[in-house]
């Protein structure tokens, strides 16, 4: 699988670019992925490099998981959508309104949420949305990760993009 290039941001608000999945870290025991939402955001925490827990949390929420110690971020990157993909164009003007509202809201939150981790200096890494993600293979994501509890499609998102920022971190 391919990983994208991504925007990393050390513990100094500093910004860097990294390419692949090889580079290291910090090796963070706790790491976070997080499918951002204008509501509720998907959200999945790893303890030392196992799956501990889904959640869907608002901003709050989020932020008060953040601030239990330290940890690496991982998200998903919606400010990359930068279109409407055409399996949700029906053809219907007020339909594609509200699907381009419900985008800018969801990336909003994002952008509200990464000037949060910055102010609290929590570094962050983002990713390019993937087709190839968790959401719509749940067999697939209890075989990488192990986990048979419940989960929906944002928090198997979100197990994702932490998993990833995980293979970058061996």
């Amino acid at each position: 699988m391919r990983v994208q290039a991504r925007r990393v941001v050390d513990k100094d608000g500093g910004a860097s670019q990294s390419a692949g999945a090889g580079k290291r870290r910090g090796g963070y025991q706790r790491v976070i992925g997080v499918d951002p939402d204008s509501c509720k955001h998907g959200v999945a925490v790893y303890d030392s490099g196992k799956l501990a827990s889904l959640h869907m949390l608002d901003l709050f929420g989020l932020v008060e998981l953040v601030k239990e110690g330290e940890c690496l971020v991982s998200i998903e990157n919606v400010l990359a959508n930068k279109f409407v993909y055409s399996r949700n164009d029906k053809g219907n003007r007020s339909v594609l309104a509200k699907i381009s509202n419900d985008i800018g809201r969801n990336q909003q939150a994002q952008e509200e949420f990464c000037r949060l981790l910055a102010h609290l200096k929590v570094p962050y890494v983002l990713h390019r949305p993937q087709s190839g993600n968790w959401s719509e293979r749940k067999a697939l994501f209890e075989k990488v990760t192990g986990w048979t509890k419940r989960s929906n499609k944002d928090t198997r998102s979100a197990a994702y993009f932490g998993w990833l920022a995980l293979q970058g971190m061996n």
